[in-house]
Protein backbone atom coordinates (compact mmCIF):
# COMPACT_ATOMS: atom_id res chain seq x y z
CA UNK A 1 0.00 0.00 0.00
CA UNK A 2 2.77 2.35 0.54
CA UNK A 3 4.73 1.77 -2.63
CA UNK A 4 1.10 2.62 -4.54
CA UNK A 5 1.27 5.35 -2.40
CA UNK A 6 4.38 6.61 -3.34
CA UNK A 7 4.26 5.41 -7.00
CA UNK A 8 0.73 7.71 -7.27
CA UNK A 9 2.77 10.21 -5.83
CA UNK A 10 5.66 10.52 -8.13
CA UNK A 11 3.36 10.39 -10.91
CA UNK A 12 1.34 13.39 -10.37
CA UNK A 13 4.26 15.09 -9.46
CA UNK A 14 4.75 14.45 -13.45
CA UNK A 15 1.82 14.89 -14.03
CA UNK A 16 1.34 18.17 -12.79
CA UNK A 17 5.15 19.61 -13.20
CA UNK A 18 5.50 23.03 -15.45
CA UNK A 19 8.09 23.00 -17.49
CA UNK A 20 10.77 20.04 -16.46
CA UNK A 21 11.64 19.83 -13.45
CA UNK A 22 15.18 18.38 -14.07
CA UNK A 23 17.00 20.10 -16.41
CA UNK A 24 18.91 16.77 -17.19
CA UNK A 25 15.75 16.07 -19.02
CA UNK A 26 15.82 18.76 -21.72
CA UNK A 27 16.27 17.48 -25.08
CA UNK A 28 18.36 19.23 -26.65
CA UNK A 29 20.30 20.79 -23.89
CA UNK A 30 21.19 24.03 -24.95
CA UNK A 31 20.94 27.64 -23.37
CA UNK A 32 18.03 28.87 -25.32
CA UNK A 33 16.09 25.76 -23.79
CA UNK A 34 17.46 25.87 -20.36
CA UNK A 35 16.65 29.48 -20.37
CA UNK A 36 13.29 29.11 -21.83
CA UNK A 37 12.10 26.11 -19.21
CA UNK A 38 13.06 28.37 -15.94
CA UNK A 39 11.35 31.15 -18.10
CA UNK A 40 8.38 28.37 -17.97
CA UNK A 41 8.41 27.30 -14.57
CA UNK A 42 8.97 31.04 -13.24
CA UNK A 43 5.68 32.27 -15.21
CA UNK A 44 3.80 29.45 -13.43
CA UNK A 45 5.82 30.41 -9.64
CA UNK A 46 7.84 27.03 -10.10
CA UNK A 47 11.09 28.97 -9.03
CA UNK A 48 13.24 25.89 -7.82
CA UNK A 49 14.54 23.82 -11.01
CA UNK A 50 16.50 20.63 -10.66
CA UNK A 51 19.90 20.13 -13.19
CA UNK A 52 20.43 16.71 -11.30
CA UNK A 53 21.26 16.95 -7.42
CA UNK A 54 21.89 20.91 -7.77
CA UNK A 55 19.02 23.65 -7.37
CA UNK A 56 18.69 26.24 -9.85
CA UNK A 57 16.67 29.04 -8.27
CA UNK A 58 14.89 32.24 -9.95
CA UNK A 59 14.57 35.46 -7.21
CA UNK A 60 10.48 36.34 -7.78
CA UNK A 61 10.96 39.85 -6.17
CA UNK A 62 7.89 39.16 -4.30
CA UNK A 63 6.17 36.38 -1.39
CA UNK A 64 4.99 33.18 -3.21
CA UNK A 65 3.63 30.79 -0.62
CA UNK A 66 6.32 27.92 -1.17
CA UNK A 67 7.86 28.21 2.26
CA UNK A 68 6.25 27.27 6.13
CA UNK A 69 5.43 24.09 7.98
CA UNK A 70 3.24 22.64 5.63
CA UNK A 71 5.65 22.62 2.88
CA UNK A 72 8.45 21.60 4.99
CA UNK A 73 6.87 18.44 6.30
CA UNK A 74 6.45 17.61 2.59
CA UNK A 75 10.00 17.20 2.20
CA UNK A 76 11.01 15.75 5.41
CA UNK A 77 12.56 12.26 4.47
CA UNK A 78 11.49 12.75 0.56
CA UNK A 79 14.12 11.71 -2.14
CA UNK A 80 14.92 14.58 -4.65
CA UNK A 81 12.56 12.59 -7.70
CA UNK A 82 9.38 12.40 -5.49
CA UNK A 83 9.08 16.13 -4.74
CA UNK A 84 9.49 19.34 -6.70
CA UNK A 85 12.30 21.17 -6.61
CA UNK A 86 13.20 23.06 -3.23
CA UNK A 87 15.91 24.23 -1.37
CA UNK A 88 14.09 22.07 1.46
CA UNK A 89 15.12 19.18 -0.85
CA UNK A 90 18.66 19.71 -0.84
CA UNK A 91 18.47 20.73 2.97
CA UNK A 92 16.84 17.26 3.94
CA UNK A 93 19.82 15.67 1.65
CA UNK A 94 22.49 17.09 3.15
CA UNK A 95 20.60 16.78 6.65
CA UNK A 96 20.16 12.97 5.90
CA UNK A 97 23.60 12.22 4.44
CA UNK A 98 24.75 14.16 7.52
CA UNK A 99 22.83 12.12 9.91
CA UNK A 100 23.00 8.97 7.93
CA UNK A 101 26.81 8.71 7.55
CA UNK A 102 28.08 10.97 10.03
CA UNK A 103 29.89 13.00 7.52
CA UNK A 104 30.11 17.19 7.71
CA UNK A 105 27.88 18.65 5.16
CA UNK A 106 27.77 21.60 2.72
CA UNK A 107 25.55 23.72 1.00
CA UNK A 108 26.70 26.07 -1.26
CA UNK A 109 24.52 29.02 -1.83
CA UNK A 110 25.86 31.44 -5.07
CA UNK A 111 24.49 34.42 -7.00
CA UNK A 112 25.03 37.73 -7.72
CA UNK A 113 23.26 40.16 -5.62
CA UNK A 114 19.61 40.27 -4.87
CA UNK A 115 19.17 36.94 -6.27
CA UNK A 116 18.41 35.49 -2.73
CA UNK A 117 20.65 34.32 -1.39
CA UNK A 118 19.76 35.31 2.18
CA UNK A 119 16.43 33.80 1.71
CA UNK A 120 17.92 30.29 0.52
CA UNK A 121 19.94 30.47 3.67
CA UNK A 122 17.66 31.40 6.23
CA UNK A 123 15.07 28.38 4.41
CA UNK A 124 18.05 25.79 4.51
CA UNK A 125 19.06 26.68 8.35
CA UNK A 126 14.97 27.20 9.23
CA UNK A 127 14.89 23.31 7.42
CA UNK A 128 17.44 21.89 9.93
CA UNK A 129 16.39 23.34 12.87
CA UNK A 130 12.76 21.88 12.53
CA UNK A 131 13.64 18.09 11.72
CA UNK A 132 16.54 18.04 14.49
CA UNK A 133 15.73 16.81 17.33
CA UNK A 134 15.14 18.94 20.41
CA UNK A 135 17.11 19.41 23.55
CA UNK A 136 18.34 22.23 25.46
CA UNK A 137 21.26 22.37 24.41
CA UNK A 138 20.53 21.98 20.50
CA UNK A 139 18.26 25.02 21.12
CA UNK A 140 20.81 27.05 22.11
CA UNK A 141 23.11 25.96 18.74
CA UNK A 142 19.49 26.08 16.51
CA UNK A 143 19.57 29.76 17.59
CA UNK A 144 23.29 30.32 17.24
CA UNK A 145 22.83 28.74 13.59
CA UNK A 146 20.01 31.40 12.87
CA UNK A 147 21.55 34.37 14.59
CA UNK A 148 24.72 33.60 12.36
CA UNK A 149 23.26 34.14 9.26
CA UNK A 150 24.19 38.08 8.53
CA UNK A 151 27.78 36.78 9.53
CA UNK A 152 27.64 34.36 7.12
CA UNK A 153 26.39 36.76 4.27
CA UNK A 154 30.20 38.55 5.10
Amino acid sequence: MAGEKQTKEAASLLDNQVGLHDAVLLDPITEDTFVENLRVRFNADKIYTYIGNVVVSVNPYRKLDIYGETVLSSYYHREDFEVEPHVYAIADGAFRSLRGWGRDQCIIISGESGAGKTEASKQVMHYVCQVSPHSTILHTVKTQLLESNPVLEG
